[in-house]
C-alpha cells in the first residue's frame, strides 16, 4: 500500500469516517447458506482469550503487537475427517467483504497449534499456510483502523472429508469447502485501537 495512505493522521481519519461501514457477519465463510448447515460440533478454544473475549496485544498485527498466532487447540473432529482447515476473517473491516487474516489446514492428527505455530517458520509438520486476504502466506494479526471501534477476528475450523488443493486460496475456497466441509466451529476474538492507534485493554474492549 501507498506509504502516504498508512499515515497515521489518515488512518485516524479514516477510522472516524467509517467507523459506522462494516462488512457484516453475513460476508463470512460460516454464514454461507451450505456452510452454515453443516453440524456445529467443533470445539475450538484458545489460552489467550475467551470466546468473545479481548486478544492479547502480541496477536495483533504489525504496528499494532508482535503478530504472534494464538495457541489454539479443538476437539470433535468427526472420525470420517482427514484434514482440518481454519480459517480467521475479520467482518467489521469497512469494506464490501470480510478480509482474511490466516487461512490454514492440515491433516487430523493435528489437534493444536502453538502460541507463534502460524508466524514463524518452519510450521508444524503437514500444516499448511496459504494467501490470506493481504497477499501474505501468513498469520497477520489484528490491526484494526485507529477509532473504528472494536473488530472480530473469527477463527473458523472446519473439518474436511479431503485433503484440500495446493494454492487453494479465498476465491475457491467457498465452491471447495462445499463439497468437502462435514463440520464446523468458531471462536471469536475483539481486538479494539483508539483514535490514537493505541490498543484498548481488555476492560475497555469489554464494556465497548
Amino acid at each position: 500500500m501507498n506509504a502516504r495512505l498508512q499515515h497515521p493522521l489518515l488512518l485516524r481519519a479514516a477510522g472516524l469516517l467509517l467507523r459506522g461501514r462494516h462488512a457484516g457477519d453475513g460476508s463470512l465463510a460460516c454464514s454461507d447458506a451450505v456452510l452454515a448447515a453443516l453440524p456445529h460440533t467443533l470445539a475450538l478454544h484458545s489460552a489467550s482469550f475467551a470466546d468473545h473475549g479481548a486478544m492479547p496485544e502480541r496477536h495483533a498485527g504489525a504496528g499494532a503487537g508482535a503478530n504472534c498466532s494464538p495457541a489454539l487447540v479443538w476437539t470433535g473432529l468427526p472420525a470420517t475427517a482427514t484434514h482440518w482447515l481454519l480459517l480467521v476473517e475479520d467482518p467489521d473491516v469497512p469494506l464490501a467483504y470480510a478480509i482474511v487474516h490466516a487461512l490454514a489446514w492440515g491433516p487430523a492428527s493435528v489437534g493444536s497449534l502453538a502460541e507463534g505455530a502460524l508466524s514463524r517458520a518452519p510450521l508444524p509438520a503437514g500444516v499448511t499456510l496459504a494467501v490470506n486476504g493481504l497477499g501474505h502466506a501468513a498469520y497477520d494479526g489484528p490491526r484494526p483502523l485507529p477509532g473504528h471501534g472494536p473488530h472480530r477476528y473469527v477463527f473458523q475450523l472446519f473439518a474436511l472429508a479431503a485433503e484440500p488443493p495446493a494454492g487453494l486460496a479465498r476465491e475457491a475456497l467457498m465452491a471447495w469447502l462445499r463439497t468437502h466441509a462435514i463440520a464446523r466451529g468458531r471462536l471469536n476474538g475483539v481486538f479494539q485501537r483508539d483514535w490514537r492507534g493505541r490498543p484498548l485493554t481488555p476492560a475497555i474492549v469489554a464494556s465497548a
